[in-house]
């Protein structure tokens, strides 16, 4: 759990990137059933879920059994089915006030805290990796972000990283960006 641009998501996504047997979901576009039927087709040894607060409540019901006891079922007319799985369950929020109470209680909840200087050009240095981006260029552009646009956000790194094309951008880039935000 933790505020936006904090690299929830950067955290589930190498997890996917580095586990085969893991499954990938963003809450807010899962469905009880669409869920059920791929862990069913899948099973995955590893459940990924961004933004888990913002599944449908009713939606997150189908995590409860998977979680307590490792028991998927489905009962519909002409359709039954239940296995037993192993599946661990890794989840991003922002907050938990959206997660049903009897769900939260099979999470272990880390909080994700505010980053200081290192940690966040260290993320950053590692994501803009990603979008082939050098470690000198990308630590130049962490310092922007963080000084000149007063930003914790992992998200504006990037976005700055994409506008420019060299080094001598990323300073006019983010003046511009600090003139015309918010």
């Amino acid at each position: 759990m933790g505020n936006p641009g904090c690299a929830k998501t950067m955290f589930l996504t190498e997890i996917m990137r580095n586990v085969s047997d893991s499954y990938f979901v963003v809450g807010s576009n899962t469905s009880k059933a669409g869920l059920v039927n791929q862990l069913f087709e899948r099973q995955p040894k590893f459940l990924l879920i961004d933004e888990l607060d913002k599944m449908q409540h009713q939606d997150q019901t189908s995590l409860l059994h998977l979680m307590e006891t490792g028991i998927i079922s489905e009962t519909k007319i002409k359709k039954t089915r239940q296995m037993h799985l192993t599946s661990w369950v890794y989840a991003t929020a922002n907050s938990t006030n959206k997660i049903n109470e009897p769900l939260l209680s099979r999470f272990v909840i880390l909080n994700v805290p505010e980053y200081n200087f290192e940690e966040f050009t260290n993320i950053a240095v590692s994501r803009l990796s990603q979008e082939k981006i050098g470690r000198e260029t990308a630590s130049i552009i962490a310092e922007k972000v963080w000084y000149e646009l007063d930003s914790r956000d992992v998200r504006d790194v990037v976005k700055v990283a994409r506008l420019v094309t060299n080094q001598e951008d990323i300073s006019r880039i983010t003046r511009i960006m600090k003139r015309y935000s918010k």
